[in-house]
């Protein structure tokens, strides 16, 4: 592995920002963005990263499974009811009868569960369309894409 793209992917598993890892390992800032893009692709870097994030994850005694287990717990702590509660007047609390829940805190746990397992991956995927969309001339200046040799020297 060359010495700057090392340096590109010790910052970008830093920062995960591909441009500033890129002018950091010494790329022209002209060009950052695309070089970044391009150092991404290769698998020597992949292979970094990699190593890099397995290395985190043991020094942090974090793991897929704690993830995943903390987001579960998150998601199960959103969606119970909680009562909401009143003053009653003497300065205490009381229940309103009315209960409420974090929906956007479940949602979103119940989400990150979602990519880490794959669930998304089909609705990702890039869709082809069946049919072409036909190309319509509106200035007239060119014959239709489909039309023959013939047909041009005829107008």
């Amino acid at each position: 592995m060359q010495e700057n793209h090392k340096r590109f992917a010790d910052k970008y598993f830093e920062t995960l920002n591909a441009k500033e890892s890129a002018i950091y390992a010494g790329f022209s800032i002209d060009t950052a963005k695309q070089q970044g893009w391009q150092i991404l692709q290769r698998e020597d870097v992949h292979g970094r990263l990699e190593a890099l994030r397995a290395e985190a994850s043991e020094k942090s005694a974090i793991s897929r499974e704690w993830v995943v287990e903390r987001f579960k717990n998150i998601s199960d702590r959103c969606v119970q009811a909680e009562p909401v509660m009143i003053p009653d007047g003497s300065g205490g609390w009381m229940e309103s009868g009315e209960y409420k829940f974090d929906s956007s805190g479940a949602n979103k746990a119940t989400e990150m569960l979602g990519k880490i397992i794959g669930v998304f991956e089909k609705d990702n995927s890039q869709k082809v369309p069946e049919t072409q969309i036909p190309v319509v001339n509106v200035y007239n200046t060119a014959p239709p894409l489909n039309s023959s040799e013939s047909e041009i020297e005829g107008k």
